[in-house]
């Protein structure tokens, strides 16, 4: 019976045992699912995140994309590419780029295009100079000619600078259907931004080259028009 006993009281010792671990490993697992859930929800807002820390001047150096160094030629932040049928949608850009609190400083043909030069080399060098290519992409876009270079002009640029970005703002009467095989693969395979999107402003925003906002903005100059264009 004696022996019988001590085998009992191993057997419920070992049992405890058993459970203890048991317990320590589920412990181990859930602690591992809690972290990979919360590793989960900050990557899906992660660009959120960084968006509200920009808007604010919150760890602007760590949020902040490299970008070209200030003694270059670049020394504008977009070049706005449209139709010119399109010509009314800009007003909002300068209105909240240009007129913004950042400032951004615009490049656009209406405005800033010297009358009579060669249109293709307008073209080339505001790409050039710019740290930005906004596309307005537009049905009115996709069948113009003009337009349908800045695109792949734009395109090569940016593939050979790693700095410049092409921004390509889909408006939602665009049919996809009538654009080249090249420029629609490039949307295939890279992100744009929608105009129709609630977030639109904010995401444009953040795409920009990221520029500190010190106190008090004052009302920045409106620079002389080009032309017939009226903003």
């Amino acid at each position: 019976m004696k022996c019988n006993g001590n085998l009992f009281i191993h057997s419920m010792i070992s049992y405890k045992a058993d459970i203890c671990k048991s317990n320590s490993l589920y412990y181990i697992l859930g602690s591992l699912l809690g972290l990979a859930v919360v590793i989960i929800i900050l990557l899906c807002i992660k660009k959120t995140i960084l968006m509200w820390l920009y808007e604010r001047n919150l760890c602007f150096k760590w949020i902040s994309r490299p970008e070209p160094k200030e003694d270059t030629v670049l020394q504008i932040d977009a070049f706005l590419a449209f139709s010119h049928v399109d010509v009314d949608l800009i007003k909002e850009y300068l209105d909240n780029l240009e007129r913004g609190p950042r400032e951004y400083r615009l490049c656009f043909y209406q405005r800033d295009w010297q009358i009579g030069a060669s249109i293709p080399d307008c073209i080339l060098q505001s790409i050039q100079d710019s740290r930005r290519i906004i596309i307005l992409l537009t049905n009115n876009f996709i069948n113009s000619p003009w337009a349908v270079f800045e695109f792949r002009s734009a395109i090569r640029a940016t593939s050979m600078d790693p700095n410049k970005r092409l921004l390509v703002i889909m408006y939602p009467d665009a049919n996809l259907d009538n654009l080249e095989p090249e420029l629609k693969r490039y949307l295939t395979y890279n992100t744009y931004l929608r105009r129709d999107d609630p977030q639109f402003w904010r995401k444009l925003m953040f795409a920009m080259p990221h520029k500190e906002v010190h106190g008090e903005q004052p009302e920045p100059t409106e620079r002389p028009a080009i032309g017939e264009i009226q903003l």
